[in-house]
């Protein structure tokens, strides 16, 4: 049986009393982007999924262009 190191042992640790999101927060977890997003409708999801992969293309691009120029 595998044994996980100690820090995250007493993460999935059960028997303390605490919820998943306290335990998570504890350990240093930031839970506001995944409350934030859940607050959106499926298809706002995806439709910021399709911004947020249309800037980093961009970015993509321009730097590779700033690559090619002397």
């Amino acid at each position: 049986m595998e044994t996980l190191p100690p820090e995250l042992e007493r993460f999935w640790r059960t028997d303390d009393g605490l919820t998943a999101i306290q335990r998570a927060e504890l350990f240093g977890i930031d839970l506001s982007l995944l409350e934030e997003n859940l607050r959106l409708t499926p298809e706002q999801r995806l439709r910021q999924n399709d911004r947020f992969l249309n800037e980093a293309e961009a970015l993509q691009s321009a730097l590779a262009e700033s690559h090619e120029k002397p």
